[in-house]
Order: structure tokens, then C-alpha cells, then sequence
């Protein structure tokens, strides 16, 4: 007799748009159960228990363990593994039963564009691992197959934290997002689009950037605004480092010009031997290398964004505080237990004993046996930047006016529209007029406190981003009468009106793409086009249900049908169907050709929905008036 066990079909469908109730690209895939119905809540915990340990991470509980099907396990146990290659993590994805069948059903789970295969492998790995679970077989090789499966994903993952974090605050806020190019993406549509690279916009300023990662023009440019720099000089060789440090005065500050995140910076250098060390090592990443001279102070780092301070932290170095009982190689366990210091976590990271580490503990009179008295805090970095082991520490509400004014005079200095700036002063609750101060770097691409990229994109993108779009099903009899709508549109609204349909792309009546075009290709010139103040996308066949949807929802829905007669004509009956598929997607009005009885069942069967029946004459009145007062 044939083992229990699960498989998946061997047809991989993919969409590229929108599948109904996604908001990002799918694969889908058919799931044929083997496996009891009875095959619940102990054995689901025992998988989780098993995936978590496979993934390294832990998975959040099922909705319902003792009522979830094995099908819906599956995709929660596939997004873990969509988590763990760096994907965005929103939802498990969809699922329905195949005819009325509890042991066959229609998966279709997130993706990015172009990673379809990547995504499928995944889920194929996923349903390996059930079945090993079922057989009751070792997991070696699942487990031996995982990296490689990781690794085929993340070439298709955004890169680094902060993209990640905005295609997460663009979700919680309903913003849409698309995959540009690169690192790039769109948040919204159309003329409310705005696109980000990490923490570069559409805005940033290509000049600016450019002087800001290159620390001595950056600082050449800010002394002459008047912003106090640290002096420093660009040297050859580690004789010369040593000339300059012994003419600034120890201590000193050694690092790459054109490095950004703490890379080879050494600071607090107090002899030519520690000069030389920190020259070979930043040489090693870099062949511009600064002296600077050290400027006493504490370390702040000021998040600037369109000529305002939105965020201030004091960065405090990799270090441990003594608690009067525990050695230096305790209270460094302690430290680096915390979960959040991992690998991949941008805003702390484990401390590691190194060369610089053992130097500054010889420095503060200790070893790693030693245990330093109650609230003594024992450095191990002289650099206080989080990607070597340091802390952030948020400040904001005591910074004093001056010093926020001083770091936005910075960045506009470098005329960037958001920046990381780095400020050295004794305490940022008292004015750098007083006290003195330093900035001694401007990052034009600057990793974000993980609140930071909801608040820029709330600002950054106009409510939700979305223009109005709106969906128009069949073909009228009169063909011109989509173009006059947009036309009325354009006129009502005082902005230009796209239409999508098959093989053409028009925007306020100008042929953008002639074709041939698929209707995905034609709306997303569109939804790309910076100029689109509103959408209207022609569903005349099935292509849209196939390759999915350009949008994940529409303002308004028309049930326009045309010339052909009888819903049991070939046509109609695609029409009809893709009424029954997106009018969950419309979010405000339907309305249906008077002059088409065939869409009398279809309206019979949505009573949630807001229905209208017109004449095309009287829903293009409503529609033009609707949308001139938006």
C-alpha cells in the first residue's frame, strides 16, 4: 500500500498582476492530499516545532490549530520559509478547494516579480518536508537542501533593512508597491508614485549623495557653510598617518574617506604604533585614508528628512556594564544572548573580542577576567557605529534646538532631503554654541530607526498613493465611448486619463504603447507614468484572469457588455465570469449596462455590492461628476 503523503501538480501558474485578494505577485499550485483529514493540531504542532528548527526562527501560532487543514499549514509553513530568504512577510496567500474536494486544493502563495521558480522550489521543499515528517524519515537532506533553496529566493529579496521595512509600512498603510529595477520600488500609482532605493528617493540629490560618501569633500563643502568639522588630511601611507597625528595631537581618528557604517574607522588612537595598525586596517577596505583629530564628545545621530530632525539617537560603543559580581566574559555572554543581536539585524550586532577589543581593555586597567565594579561601563569599540556592536539609544525629546538646526543645516548643506547626520558633542541637551560640537559625517543613504520608514512614507507619499482606477468589463457597442469617458475625465478633473486595454496604452488621448501589448504590459506603462492622474483598464477577455490583474483594486466597476447577445454566447460567458471574479475588488460603485439584460443574474447574486443599472449615457454622467470632485 502506497505511503500517506502530499504532492504538488506539476503546472506552475503564474501571476505576474494581481490574483484577487493579493497585493503582490503569486504562484500558484494544486495540492493533492493523501493524508487523513485526521492529520491535526498534535502532528501540526510537531511540524512547526520542526520548520522552526529547520528556519532557526519561531513560528507564530495557527489561527485555529485544531481546525486547520493541512493545506492552510502549508502555506503558513512556506511563508516562514518567504521570511526567511528576506521576503516580505504579509500574508500566507490563498487557498480554496478543488471540486468540492477536502483533500485537493488551489494554492497560490506571494511572490516577487520574476521569482516564480524560486517561489515554487520553496513550496516544493515545504511539502518534502511534511512528507518526511510523515514517513517518518530523517531531515538531513531537507535540511542540506535549505541553503540552496534560501539562496535562489534571496536573489530576488529586497536589499538590506530598510527597503524591507518600507514595503512593510506601504503594506499596514494600503499604500501598493511594484518592483521597479534593482533595489528600486514604487510606492503608489501613477502621478502619486514615489520611488526609493533603501533610504535614496526619487528626490535625493545625485550631487549630494556623491559629496556626502566621500568625508573629506563632504566636509570641505560644510566647513564653507560654516558647520564645524573636525580638522583632518588624506594621507599615503602609515609614516604619513603618523606625521599627522603627532602634528594634531593625540588621540586621533583614523578612517577610509569614502566608507560608510563604521567600516575601518578607528578612533581615540593614542600612540603611532595604534596609528599604524588602524591604517593598515582601513587600507585593507579602502585606498583614501583620513587622520582627523579627535573631538571629544558623545556620539548622536541625527535622521533628517525634508529640512526637518525626525529622529535622534546617542550611540553608545559595543561595550558591557559591570555589575560588581560578574567578570568581563560574563557580562559580554549576557550581552550577546539577546536574540536581537544576530548576523542579519541592522540595529545591533554582537560584540565581538578582537585586537581593538583586548587594546581597549589593557587601556581601561582590565582584563577578561576581570570583574568591573557596579555600573562601570567597560568599552570594547572606539567607534560608537551600530554595525560594529554599538546601541542606539533614542534621544529626540531632549536634544536642544540648536543642535537639531546645526543637523539640518548639514544635510542641506550636502542639499539632501534625507540624511543620516552624525554629531560629536558633549550633551545634545545643551547647545552646540555653548558646549562646542562636530559633524564628523553625513550619510546620504542612511540606515532608519525601524520607525522611521512609516513616517517618511507618510510623508513622502500623497494618503495612500493610489489614483482613482477604474475597471470597465466587455466591449460597448459603441466604440468609442471608453475615450470619451476618458476624455470627460481629463477635462473634469484638470489631469491626464489612461486607458489600458489590449494592445494599446493611451495617456490624455496620446498613444503611449501602439502594441502589440499584453493588458498587464499596457497598464503598468501606466501605473508607472508619472504624469497618470487617473486609470481606466478594459477587461474584454480572459488574459486578465490568466496573467492577473494590474491592480489589486478598483474605485469603480462598469459592466459595459456589448454587441454580442444571449449569456450563453462565447463571449458573454467570459464576460460574466470575469464580473464575478473582480467585483470583489471594486470599492465603490458598480454599475451595469441597462441595455444588457445578460447582466441581471450576475447583480441578483451580489447583494453587499452597491449596484447600479443605466444606460452608458447615464454611468458616464455619474462617473464624470463622481470623480471631478475627487
Amino acid at each position: 500500500m502506497k505511503p500517506p503523503s502530499i504532492r504538488l501538480a506539476k503546472t506552475l501558474l503564474t501571476f505576474a498582476g494581481y490574483a484577487p485578494g493579493l497585493s503582490q505577485p503569486g504562484a500558484g499550485l494544486d495540492l493533492i492530499q493523501d493524508v487523513p483529514i485526521s492529520f491535526v493540531a498534535a502532528d501540526m504542532a510537531q511540524l512547526d516545532a520542526l520548520f522552526a528548527e529547520l528556519l532557526g526562527t519561531t513560528l507564530p501560532p495557527a489561527d485555529d490549530a485544531a481546525s486547520t487543514p493541512l493545506a492552510r499549514a502549508v502555506l503558513r509553513w512556506n511563508r516562514a520559509v518567504q521570511a526567511a530568504a528576506g521576503w516580505p512577510d504579509f500574508t500566507d496567500g490563498l487557498l480554496a478547494s478543488l471540486g468540492n474536494s477536502p483533500l485537493r486544493h488551489a494554492l497560490v502563495v506571494p511572490c516577487l516579480a520574476g521569482a516564480f521558480p524560486a517561489a515554487a522550489g520553496a513550496l516544493h521543499w515545504v511539502v518534502g518536508v511534511v512528507n518526511l515528517a510523515i514517513a517518518g524519515r530523517p531531515f538531513d537532506e531537507a535540511g542540506a537542501a535549505l541553503p540552496r533553496i534560501l539562496a535562489a529566493m534571496r536573489a530576488f529579496a529586497p536589499h538590506g533593512m530598510n527597503t524591507l521595512r518600507f514595503l512593510e509600512a506601504a503594506h499596514d498603510a494600503g499604500i501598493p508597491w511594484r518592483h521597479v529595477q534593482g533595489n528600486i520600488y514604487q510606492f503608489g500609482w501613477g502621478a502619486r508614485g514615489r520611488w526609493l532605493d533603501s533610504s535614496f528617493t526619487d528626490a535625493t540629490s545625485h550631487l549630494g549623495s556623491r559629496l556626502a560618501r566621500h568625508k573629506l569633500k563632504a566636509a570641505v563643502v560644510m566647513r564653507r557653510a560654516g558647520i564645524p568639522v573636525p580638522d583632518h588630511v588624506m594621507v599615503d601611507d602609515a609614516d604619513a598617518a603618523v606625521k599627522a597625528a603627532e602634528s594634531f595631537g593625540y588621540p586621533v581618528v583614523v578612517k577610509p574617506a569614502n566608507l560608510d557604517q563604521g567600516g575601518g574607522v578607528a578612533a581615540g588612537l593614542r600612540n603611532a604604533e595604534g596609528v599604524r595598525r588602524a591604517f593598515a586596517a582601513a587600507r585593507a577596505l579602502s585606498e583614501e585614508i583620513l587622520v582627523e583629530r579627535h573631538f571629544e564628545g558623545n556620539d548622536y545621530r541625527l535622521q533628517v528628512f525634508h529640512g526637518e530632525v525626525i529622529w535622534v539617537s546617542h550611540r553608545v560603543p559595543g561595550g558591557v556594564t559591570g555589575d560588581g559580581r560578574s567578570t568581563v566574559t560574563e557580562l559580554l555572554a549576557e550581552l550577546n544572548a539577546d536574540p536581537r543581536r544576530r548576523p542579519e539585524e541592522r540595529m545591533l550586532r554582537r560584540v565581538e573580542i578582537d585586537e581593538e577589543a583586548r587594546e581597549l581593555l589593557a587601556e581601561q586597567g582590565l582584563s577578561l577576567d576581570s570583574i568591573p565594579e557596579k555600573d562601570r561601563f567597560v568599552r570594547f569599540r572606539r567607534a560608537s557605529n551600530v554595525a560594529t556592536g554599538g546601541q542606539a539609544v533614542p534621544v529626540r525629546e531632549g536634544a536642544h534646538p540648536d543642535n537639531l538646526a546645526l543637523g539640518v543645516r548639514a544635510a542641506q548643506a550636502l542639499r539632501l532631503d534625507l540624511a543620516g547626520v552624525d554629531l560629536l558633542i558633549p550633551d545634545i541637551r545643551r547647545s552646540w554654541l555653548e558646549t562646542g560640537a562636530a559633524i564628523c559625517e553625513v550619510n546620504g543613504q542612511p540606515q532608519l530607526w525601524p520607525t522611521l520608514p512609516a513616517l517618511i512614507l507618510a510623508q513622502l507619499v500623497s494618503g495612500d498613493g493610489r489614483i482613482p482606477v477604474i475597471a470597465v468589463v466587455g466591449t460597448p457597442r459603441d466604440a468609442g465611448w471608453v475615450e470619451q469617458l476618458a476624455q470627460r475625465l481629463g477635462q473634469a478633473r484638470g489631469g491626464r486619463v489612461g486607458v489600458a486595454r489590449r494592445n494599446q496604452a493611451t495617456l490624455g488621448g496620446s498613444i503611449l504603447a501602439p502594441g502589440p501589448c499584453p493588458l498587464l504590459a499596457a497598464a503598468e506603462v501606466l501605473l508607472l507614468h508619472p504624469d497618470t492622474d487617473l486609470l481606466l483598464i478594459c477587461l474584454e477577455d480572459f488574459e486578465a484572469l490568466q496573467t492577473g490583474l494590474p491592480v489589486d483594486r478598483f474605485d469603480t466597476l462598469i459592466l459595459a457588455g456589448g454587441a454580442a447577445t444571449g449569456s450563453a454566447e462565447p463571449r458573454w460567458r467570459e464576460w460574466i465570469t470575469i464580473a464575478g471574479t473582480v467585483a470583489p475588488m471594486c470599492r465603490g460603485e458598480l454599475f451595469a449596462n441597462a441595455a444588457c439584460p445578460e447582466w441581471a443574474p450576475l447583480l441578483d447574486l451580489m447583494p453587499e455590492c452597491t449596484t447600479r443599472s443605466a444606460s452608458l449615457a447615464e454611468i458616464e454622467e455619474i462617473v464624470v461628476q463622481g470623480f471631478s470632485q475627487s
